[in-house]
């Protein structure tokens, strides 16, 4: 190991970004539970849920401090992200 030191600000996004690595890990988890216990109901609920983001964000109550083009993109990643963890759960179970 080095004798480096990190600054203060990278030490603030290190650690953000271990928090987020650490959710998504958790919620990995969860989501393969629930796809090996009860498939079905699992993925109505992904569905659901990305029907209700894509309403939620083409309106402007979500996420209403960006642009109606940012809001777009931000669903698209959304149901790309929603579409693919359940794809992957899918070849996981």
């Amino acid at each position: 190991m080095s004798d480096e030191t990190v600054s203060s600000e990278r030490a603030v996004m290190i650690r953000l970004r271990a928090r987020l690595a650490v959710v998504e890990r958790a919620a990995w988890f969860g989501l393969v539970h629930a796809m090996r216990t009860r498939p079905a109901e699992t993925e109505a609920f992904i569905d659901s849920e990305r029907a209700r983001c894509a309403e939620g964000f083409s309106a402007r109550g979500w996420a209403s401090d960006l642009t109606e083009a940012e809001r777009a993109l931000l669903a698209a990643e959304v149901d790309s992200g929603l579409a693919q963890l359940l794809e992957d759960a899918r070849a996981e179970c």
